[in-house]
């Protein structure tokens, strides 16, 4: 029984990537630096001194921004396939009106949400 040619090619290619891998790992880990010290170690090292400790309280409007983010992703990833298979899905009949508008009563009302809480209304500063 002969070996089917794609999966001897993915295999490949799976071997490959963890040759890879694993040789970028060795590397590093051999040929970088071992000594941590002083700035080293600090938890940004782009070139700024921290002003605060990393483990700070992020503000809520930050995770109502991202799920606002989140709501319009989802839309478009659920509503374009909706869109481009409609002649199709006029084969559901009801059901699929049903759905699709039970999707969009949810989003909408996700952003009124959204907009009732002012996660899109930005802090008036007093120095601008």
């Amino acid at each position: 029984m002969a070996a089917d040619p794609n999966l001897i090619a993915i295999l490949g290619m799976f071997s490959f990537a963890c040759v890879v891998v694993g040789g970028a790992f060795f590397a590093g880990r051999f040929l970088g630096p071992r000594k941590l010290y002083g700035v080293k170690i600090l938890p940004y090292e782009c070139g700024i001194a921290p002003m605060t400790d990393a483990r700070d309280r992020i503000s809520v409007k930050y995770y109502l921004v991202a799920i606002l983010f989140l709501l319009f992703d989802l839309e478009a990833a659920f509503l374009l396939p909706v869109a481009l298979s409609w002649p199709e899905m006029k084969s559901l009949g009801l059901a699929g009106l049903v759905f699709t508008l039970f999707f969009l009563a949810f989003f909408v009302l996700s952003i009124w949400y959204e907009l009732r809480s002012g996660a899109i209304e930005w802090e008036k500063s007093s120095n601008v």
